[in-house]
């Protein structure tokens, strides 16, 4: 057996050397490049799944939610409880926030929005709102009747969806609010964009403007703590180190809020796939008739082969090592420019997307998984050629038949 194997090894590295170098050169590129655009895109799906999950994290959600217990509407004594949890080492800081849907009327548009009631001196150690002012000012603890809009609410500078906005509010600009049929008149103090549609399409008010639309003044309630811990927390941990501390509320890791986005990747995965698959299917392809061409041209030897006893399986191996040496060169090629060359330049020079400055984000596991599909599709592709001119007869294939 391994006797066999070293006869194969040493016709497939014989055929390498002294074939045509052109073949081999021209071969290993294109399963480079096959390789290349096998990882890109899942590095590209990764970077992207990673923007959006920032994008969550820092505009939306902080790392951990803690919302009211079941049944009930409100979180009581809130601010003892942002005390108890601000005691854990690994809490940066929280932000109690009241959440209702309201209604924003300027001029003759009227759109729905959800709105929140914050105290900004807290919010800004949780989210970065205050960065993504793109036009004013962010809120400050005294202000009373003034609003901060996301552009999805107030239109203009480049909005998604600028037909269902207030049409281009500006600052300075009063818009109306009606919650619960409470109707109040705010000023625009600012306007922020995050690029992440869902935090875009918010308003943000102090809380204690809130608090009295919603007739509970003083009474420290909240309906979400946000929680903000340090980077390379588990929110797992924190979760399970705030019941440590006897919080009975509910306690929701950002993850839990991240539905849409699992859709998103879901359908971003089912394209990788299927691009997956089309270049697989030309690595099959290009194999078939690198192998293909070269057992034509070399029908007498392979008799030859033959006649002096080497066996079929042994002549079959030889061409399957052959395509796996050029696949694994490939491979490796097409490995080393992303890890040292593609990946770390798009870290010091980000690509813009949509959603913001992008890297790409290399998995060794999926280049593991690409690699293995590769080698299969260039085992697959030069094992059909092979065996099938390897079953001629022994005088056919010595006259070239």
């Amino acid at each position: 057996m391994l006797e066999k194997a070293r006869v194969s090894f040493f016709l497939a590295s014989r055929s390498m050397t002294r074939g045509n170098k052109g073949i081999t050169i021209f071969t290993i590129f294109v399963l480079t490049l096959i390789f290349i655009q096998l990882v890109l895109f899942s590095s590209m799906l990764a970077g992207v799944t990673l923007k959006f999950n920032e994008l969550m994290v820092n505009f939306q959600t902080g790392n951990v939610v803690v919302e009211p217990k079941e049944e009930e509407r409100y979180i009581e004594d809130v601010s003892a409880l942002q005390k108890k949890i601000e005691s854990l080492p690994q809490v940066v800081g929280t932000s109690a926030r009241l959440k209702m849907t309201g209604n924003f009327r300027y001029k003759e548009k009227e759109i729905g929005a959800t709105v929140y009631g914050i105290d900004p001196a807290d919010e800004i150690f949780v989210t970065g709102l205050e960065d993504a002012i793109i036009s004013g000012e962010f809120l400050s603890r005294p202000d009373k009747g003034e609003v901060i809009l996301g552009r999805e609410v107030s239109g203009g500078f480049g909005a998604l969806m600028e037909s269902r906005s207030l049409g281009g509010v500006e600052v300075g600009d009063t818009v109306e609010l009606t919650i619960g049929g409470v109707t109040r008149e705010f000023r625009v103090k600012g306007i922020y964009t995050t690029r992440y549609f869902m935090a875009d399409a918010s308003a943000y008010l102090t809380r204690a403007d809130l608090e009295e639309m919603l007739g509970i003044e003083g009474r420290d309630l909240a309906q979400e703590i946000a929680v903000k811990t340090a980077d390379g927390t588990p929110e797992d941990d924190t979760r399970t180190a705030l019941l440590s501390l006897g919080i009975s509320e509910n306690i929701r890791t950002w993850h839990e809020f991240a539905g849409l986005l699992r859709l998103i990747e879901s359908t971003l995965g089912l394209v990788r796939n299927i691009m997956n698959a089309i270049g697989l299917l030309i690595a099959f392809v290009i194999i078939f008739v690198v192998i293909y061409v070269n057992i034509v041209n070399k029908k007498r030897q392979i008799g030859v082969q033959k006649a002096i006893g080497i066996e079929q399986n042994v002549i079959v191996t030889s061409f399957v090592l052959q395509a796996m040496l050029y696949a694994g060169a490939g491979v490796i090629l097409g490995y080393l420019f992303m890890r040292f060359g593609l990946v770390p330049y798009t870290v010091s020079h980000p690509v813009e997307i949509p959603l913001g400055d992008m890297s790409l984000k290399l998995d060794n596991a999926e280049a593991l998984n690409r690699a293995v599909l590769l080698f299969l599709s260039s085992v697959v592709g030069s094992v059909i050629p092979a065996y099938k001119l390897a079953q001629k007869d022994l005088l056919d294939l010595i006259w070239g038949k």
